[in-house]
């Protein structure tokens, strides 16, 4: 049985490998309570996102940790990946913002994990497990939300810089120096020309920087704070407007995904990239993937949400070009090794499902991933919840085991 919604993950975590049901969660849509002196909202797992915000904002409260695609995707998938968004730097992941869970388990027994009270040490922590587990545990069926005051001063827009070494440097700084940001975001020299090519835009075809800051006062100081920082890093335009300008300021970034996919019509993405490192790693990582660029031939635009160090990227090849194509399944895999090798992660926030299996083991060990599969083992011993996601295939005598052994 694998849980289904919106389908709008991008590793497979809803592609049924085994067959069976697939099991549509989107009817389960209701915000069930909304409790604002407690600040918390209960929900079923097919909301979407934004429908938090809209619930939540006559009562001056919102869910601040919805990732980009919070218009389109359910509560119950960001619960499932673990998601996050661009303003993790300030706010933290969608994990952070789960206080209660109801779940049902591979028999049918129903459980409520965590708990409604801000903090716990209460036996283990099953809720934690549950979120992030992609469905191969349990399936989510209710959710207790914690939620926050609305920020009363909001400045948002962008930074260039001449080169991505710059502002890579930048950033990094920003982040230890302290400054109170909610958002920062980095596209490179490719990305900045595809997102002006395709949005009309006018920024030059340099490294961007877009911020975000949310305070209830003092929110003029921290941007000239920024500045201070970014101009120590040879900052070349810095341009912050009030709630109302920022659409403007940041339509290149908005559009992104969008300006990536229209940039050559013979070129289209391997697959999504998506890692992070620590935060002083962050210009390590992006000088990698452009060198692997240079070395291939291939492009390969860089973006994400650098303030906590969260990568993405995308490698471009012409799809009826095996060797092309080769190239940048090898690209793919190289920068998330280096990830690795970097401290990092193979994921930073679309989770492991089909695409990411192969690297478990590198970055947590062969007596973690055991254990994970002991823990799978307790929660579903028959493996009927989503078969064939986050753990890697077992190798026997005669080869991989199916996708539903593992």
């Amino acid at each position: 049985m694998t849980p289904f919604a919106a389908g709008t993950s991008l590793e497979g975590h809803a592609v049924p490998v085994s067959g069976g049901i697939s099991l549509d969660m989107t009817r389960m849509d209701a915000i069930l309570e909304l409790r604002p002196d407690d600040l918390q909202m209960d929900v079923e797992p097919g909301v979407v996102g934004t429908a938090i915000d809209e619930a939540a904002a006559p009562h001056g409260l919102f869910f601040p940790p919805l990732p980009s695609s919070g218009a389109i995707s359910t509560i119950g998938g960001m619960i499932a990946t673990a998601a996050s968004g661009m303003k993790t730097v300030k706010y933290g992941e969608v994990a952070d913002w789960i206080l209660e869970l109801e779940v049902v388990l591979a028999d049918g027994t129903v459980l409520t994990v965590g708990s409604r009270a801000v903090k716990t040490s209460s036996g283990y922590n099953l809720k934690d497990l549950v979120v992030g587990s992609e469905g191969t545990l349990a399936v989510v069926t209710r959710a207790t939300l914690r939620l926050t005051g609305l920020p009363a001063q909001v400045r948002g827009g962008r930074a260039v810089f001449a080169t991505l070494e710059d502002a890579t440097a930048a950033v990094a700084d920003a982040v230890r120096s302290g400054l109170d940001v909610a958002t920062i975001e980095l596209i490179d020299e490719w990305c900045a020309a595809m997102a002006n090519a395709y949005s009309g835009t006018d920024l030059p075809d340099r490294p961007t920087v877009f911020l975000e800051f949310h305070a209830d006062h003092g929110v003029d100081e921290e941007v000239a704070f920024c500045r201070e920082v970014f101009e120590a890093h040879g900052v070349e335009r810095f341009e912050i407007g009030d709630r109302d300008a920022m659409a403007d300021l940041w339509r290149a970034r908005r559009d992104l995904t969008y300006a990536i996919l229209a940039h050559d019509p013979q070129l289209t993405p391997i697959h999504p990239g998506d890692v992070t490192v620590p935060i002083g790693s962050l210009g390590t990582i992006i000088d990698y993937a452009g060198s692997l660029a240079d070395e291939t031939g291939l492009l390969v635009p860089c973006f994400g949400h650098a303030g906590d160090g969260n990568l993405h990227y995308t490698v471009l090849v012409d799809r009826d070009d095996p060797e092309a194509v080769e190239r940048g399944e090898r690209v793919y895999r190289q920068i998330v090794e280096r990830a690795i090798e970097l401290g990092g992660t193979a994921t930073g926030e679309h989770g492991i499902g089909l695409g990411k299996r192969e690297y478990l083991v590198a970055e947590h060990g062969t007596a973690a991933v055991e254990l994970m599969r002991t823990i799978k083992q307790a929660f579903d011993p028959r493996g009927t919840l989503n078969p064939g996601k986050i753990l890697p295939e077992v190798e026997t005598e005669h080869g991989a085991a199916p996708p539903s052994a593992a």
